[in-house]
């Protein structure tokens, strides 16, 4: 769980773009970078990771352990809680704050974190998608989405949410070989078969059981895959919009703009400028 307290050792994506305040709570979009983050939040915080995690936290003790977070994992840390967090890669975080004042809408105590739930995955895109927009953000979407997340938050606070079984086999150890994989050939063409034939399972298993864990069919997770890396092309390199289409693995610039729009809701130009 990404928290305020926390420092950054690469340029970060403007947070003042990315930011909703309405009502009770503030919404902030926190950048893929390095982080440190040690606080105790004195509200109740709902996280959402849109990308894998690794690295070493704690809480509520002094007792660092290593985590390797899943991507799209919904997380949850109530007001008093004791947190301390470090990754050197980052991720890019959803964070949302409700006002101290709304804390007895949240009697529960415990925290999670590393969730998969597919409704969360929705709600967090879209929100994404208003908070990374240029001009304007709409208010009621934000609403809406941010309540989404509250409620799923909630089934899986109040022991209501039944996760797939299928999701235990994609474990860590597999999603790590899975990410390597894709990584590796994102600039080329990488396929499912060879994604399954890797972890020795079938075709329909393996989109099964990667869906059930990550949330996600593998063909669009590589799709976020080469929005990913070329989100860090637009930040930090001197590359024209074709050359950045082509690293990341799109088929040209107008296919990159358009998944951009389609995923993001804004152009990659446009996110470029707010670099600037």
């Amino acid at each position: 769980m990404r928290g305020t307290a926390r420092t950054t050792t690469n340029q970060a994506e403007p947070n003042s773009l990315h930011r909703a305040v309405v009502g009770s709570w503030c919404a902030e979009l926190l950048p893929r970078n390095p982080y440190c983050a040690t606080y105790i939040p004195d509200a109740p915080i709902v996280g959402f990771a849109f990308d894998a995690q690794i690295g070493v936290h704690a809480f509520g003790s002094d007792r660092k352990v290593h985590f390797h977070a899943k991507p799209n994992g919904l997380a949850f840390v109530p007001a008093g809680c004791d947190v301390y967090s470090q990754s050197n890669l980052g991720g890019e975080y959803l964070k949302i704050t409700f006002k101290h004042n709304h804390g007895e809408e949240w009697p529960w105590t415990h925290r999670f974190s590393d969730v998969v739930d597919v409704a969360a995955i929705d709600a967090a895109q879209q929100l994404r998608r208003q908070l990374l927009a240029t001009h304007c953000f709409d208010e009621l979407l934000c609403e809406q989405y941010v309540h989404a997340l509250k409620e799923r938050t909630a089934r899986v606070l109040s022991g209501t949410r039944v996760p797939p079984a299928a999701g235990s086999w994609m474990t860590p150890q597999r999603l790590r070989l899975v990410d390597e994989l894709i990584e590796a050939r994102l600039d080329a063409k990488v396929t499912v078969e060879e994604l399954a034939d890797a972890l020795r399972l079938s075709v329909g298993f393996f989109c099964r059981a990667f869906r059930a864990g990550i949330g996600k069919a593998p063909h669009d997770y590589i799709i976020d895959r080469r929005v990913s890396r070329a989100r860090a092309f637009l930040q930090g390199a001197a590359l024209d919009l074709s050359a950045i289409a082509h690293a990341s693995g799109f088929a040209s610039h107008a296919h990159m703009t358009a998944t951009f729009r389609k995923r993001l809701g804004i152009t990659p130009n446009e996110l470029r400028n707010t670099f600037r």
